[in-house]
């Protein structure tokens, strides 16, 4: 039974890091990051543009939303461990910087009297991603999933608990 099980193991490990590997340049596509933690929750969601400039190099630009009314804009390098025209199966680690400007329009009660006001605010991120990846050749697609932390600089504080997840189209 190990044999059999050892077998089939290096049968998908040779399958996912040998066959079809991708030789395209530029892929656009979509991504969502989300706080796997309680009691938020939140989510971040976008369109995404990356470049590859090397076998194992990339850059991508991205703008989204997210359910907590921020407007998220950023750019990342990305670094692949395996050489991406060789290998469908990737691990990569990125970093990035990301600005997220905050707005939000409340209503506000004072002594039986409404009001509205509008809140706003705007953050510098750092956004150091480790995550995997996996091109399927037939759709010229690829599909990743990473951990991600978000870190602000100026307030010395981290959100440590996203998983990032993209579905890019290449060409």
């Amino acid at each position: 039974m190990n044999k059999r099980l050892f077998l089939i193991a290096a049968f998908f490990s040779l399958l996912f890091t040998q066959l079809r590997a991708q030789d395209k340049t530029y892929a656009a596509g979509l991504y969502a990051d989300m706080m796997m933690e309680s009691p938020g929750y939140d989510l971040y969601y976008g369109g995404v543009f990356r470049y590859d400039f090397h076998k194992k190099q990339a850059v991508k630009g991205y703008v989204g939303y997210s359910t907590v009314n921020t407007t998220s804009i950023g750019v990342d390098y990305s670094y692949f461990f395996l050489d991406k025209t060789k290998s469908d199966f990737n691990v990569f680690v990125s970093g990035g910087v990301s600005y997220d400007f905050y707005r939000e329009k409340v209503k506000l009660e004072i002594d039986g009297q409404e009001a509205t006001a509008k809140l706003s605010s705007n953050i510098f991120l750092l956004n150091p991603t480790v995550g995997v990846s996996y091109y399927v050749k037939p759709l010229n697609s690829s599909i990743t999933a990473g951990y991600k932390v978000r870190y602000s600089p100026k307030q010395n504080a981290a959100d440590i608990n996203f998983l990032s997840v993209g579905l890019l189209y290449h060409w």
